[in-house]
């Protein structure tokens, strides 16, 4: 099955910590997303530059958030596997700030535009939901546009609390998380054996 969904229940913003030179996936570390309801933003980053853009608004004392995973990958002759941090959304980074300080981003050169985020709430909900994914350790993978179907709620498992559609069937369960502010489906691997109930 395929499913695409948003979370429901409260949830903890998960704390994984995926870095690439030193730098969090988010900032301040540990701190919940909803705290920043209301500020949430969107760089549209110039290529390759979401790392540069994190360490800006670390050494900034910005409050963002750069979903990772851990991207697999054969090299060499023995096809040895290796393990990179990426981020999920290329060419994005979010980022909490007031619109009177948004001339602090103009320091750096690194972005194209600003993305205004308009329902907060949802867009909260939402990267709570992939910061959870991500942390099942599951592998990841990104897909165009945004998944529709008959909706149902997880009840067991880590992904527990998670409201969803199904739109597909296979062996290997699978639950897509949609993020409407990017316009992609996230789809994660999880027990085909995961209960669902209808919403």
């Amino acid at each position: 099955m395929i499913i695409t969904g948003r979370v429901t229940g409260t949830g903890n913003l998960t704390k994984l910590m995926a870095s690439h030179d030193n730098i969090p996936s988010r900032f301040p570390e540990g701190r919940p997303l909803d705290q920043d309801k209301g500020t949430w933003w969107i760089l549209h980053c110039k290529p390759n530059r979401e790392w540069k853009l994190a360490r800006f608004l670390l050494n900034h004392e910005i409050s963002y958030y750069l979903p990772i995973y851990e991207r697999k990958t054969r090299i060499g002759y023995f096809r040895r596997e290796r393990i990179t941090p990426t981020p999920l959304f290329r060419g994005y980074i979010c980022f909490a700030l007031d619109r009177k300080a948004h001339h602090l981003l103009y320091e750096t050169h690194d972005f194209v535009r600003l993305i205004e985020v308009t329902d907060q709430d949802r867009f909260v909900r939402e990267l709570e939901l992939v910061s959870r994914a991500i942390e099942t350790g599951q592998e990841l993978f990104v897909m165009p546009g945004i998944k529709k179907g008959r909706r149902v709620q997880i009840t067991s498992g880590p992904l527990k609390g998670a409201e969803g559609i199904v739109v597909g069937r296979s062996k290997k369960g699978q639950f897509a998380i949609t993020v409407e502010m990017f316009n992609r489906t996230v789809i994660v691997n999880v027990d085909p054996f995961t209960n669902l109930e209808l919403a």
